[in-house]
């Protein structure tokens, strides 16, 4: 074979190979092929309403604001720093907190003390409103939250508490009262 055949063969291959694959293919056709733009679906907006505070018994209603609160100063500590805005939206989830543990705890050191906490918590807030700008919180004021976590997680559990907490007597409710009579009852106006 002299060198001209081999010229010839290596070109009328590549030819082959380039026409083979020009588009001639199913594959080419559908990489060039527009899709169909799919439906957007819509993404679920989950927000919080604020609930009765009137609603169960004070004694539920208070272990479920201290773990509220527990979730939120943790979420507070663990992103603080981060961004300005979220530390400012933690901080009043937990002042909110806060403020409905205090409502439900009845007069007495306990209560006191909360809105102490409350008032050093909202001191804080304040100056975090005013401070615009390079967002760093001062390692003075990651220790004092600190502190206070460990302050409100120790002394103010419902185990510690529940002295100052009042119970609610059982209500009736209307279907119990209902089935024991035996008839229905009119309704009292």
């Amino acid at each position: 074979m002299n060198s001209r055949t081999r010229i010839v063969a290596v070109f009328l291959s590549v030819a082959v190979v380039l026409a083979g694959s020009s588009g001639c293919s199913p594959e080419w056709r559908r990489k060039f092929v527009r899709k169909r733009a799919k439906p957007e679906t819509r993404q679920a907006i989950l927000t919080l309403q604020p609930d009765s505070e009137a609603v169960g018994p004070a004694s539920v209603r208070y272990r479920e604001r201290f773990a509220y609160w527990k979730s939120l100063h943790t979420d507070l500590l663990d992103s603080l720093g981060v961004s300005r805005k979220r530390d400012i939206r933690y901080l009043d989830g937990v002042i909110g907190e806060l403020g409905s543990m205090s409502g439900i705890l009845t007069e007495g050191p306990p209560a006191q003390r909360l809105r102490q906490i409350l008032a050093e918590l909202n001191r804080l807030k304040a100056a975090w409103n005013a401070r615009v700008g390079d967002w760093t919180p001062r390692s003075s004021e990651r220790t004092r939250l600190e502190q206070l976590r460990r302050e409100v997680d120790n002394n103010f559990s419902y185990a510690k508490v529940k002295k100052w907490i009042p119970e609610q007597k059982p209500q009736p409710s209307h279907e119990n009262s209902e089935s024991s009579s035996g008839q229905a009852q009119k309704p009292k106006s």
